[in-house]
């Protein structure tokens, strides 16, 4: 007997185009019987209906990111002074801000699941794709730099989380890289020592930190084109 995978999408993040994406979205969460799981960066209530009528969530968790700004604020200075680099454009606070609403999503799960996806709520398929069997984390080419993008993700949920990395976000922008991972950017990814520095003495990368953090936890990545994007 074949046991049909058990699946559910975490969105999280500012409700940004979703009236755009909604309906492609929402034919993904149909074409893999997802279970759907939400956290909104808002409380205006044409938005919060907008995402319930559309994905119709087990749950969905809404409030203001004003009401965390000096958390998210106080992170990004105790991390600017526990580790400081070159003046930069790198947003720690609102990165941390990115982060913990995903961590928020991601705690509103109850039940267990063989797969978790992650997802924004202004992404774009170009076409509707199917999933089975999956046992790396997948992440879209899409606005990965050279590191990795995370914008999407197809997870298994042992591995879920070290994506949703809130409890370590300020550790990872405090600290220096590991040796070891430097040796790996180097030697493996073959990253480049300058682009090495740069990200060393000059940014708050979230990307070259998730992919730091996965790394540190032995957690396999696999970056393909899962034909995802932002709609601007």
């Amino acid at each position: 007997v074949l046991v049909q995978m058990k699946k559910c999408m975490v969105l999280s993040g500012q409700y940004r185009t979703f009236d755009t994406t909604k309906e492609n979205i929402k034919k993904f969460v149909e074409a893999n019987e997802l279970d759907v799981y939400c956290h909104l960066w808002s409380m205006d209530p044409k938005e919060i209906d907008s995402v319930k009528y559309s994905l119709s969530p087990k749950a969905i968790f809404c409030e203001d990111w004003e009401k965390y700004k000096e958390t998210f604020d106080d992170i990004e200075s105790r991390a600017k002074s526990a580790n400081p680099k070159l003046p930069n454009t790198d947003k720690i606070a609102a990165n941390a801000s990115m982060n913990f609403g995903r961590k928020r999503a991601f705690e509103l799960i109850q039940e267990k699941y063989d797969v978790l996806i992650y997802c924004r709520y202004d992404i774009a398929f170009q076409y509707v794709f199917q999933f089975e069997k999956i046992d790396v984390v997948y992440t879209p080419l899409e606005q990965s730099y050279n590191l990795i993008s995370d914008i999407f993700a197809i997870i298994p949920t042992e591995y879920a989380p070290y994506y949703f990395l809130y409890d370590d976000y300020e550790r990872l922008h405090s600290t220096q890289f590991e040796p070891e991972f430097e040796d790996w950017l180097r030697n493996v990814k073959q990253y480049g020592d300058e682009n090495i520095r740069i990200h060393k003495y000059e940014r708050y990368c979230p990307h070259m930190m998730l992919l730091r953090h996965l790394w540190i936890n032995k957690v396999p990545v696999k970056m393909t084109d899962l034909n995802v994007s932002i709609k601007r």
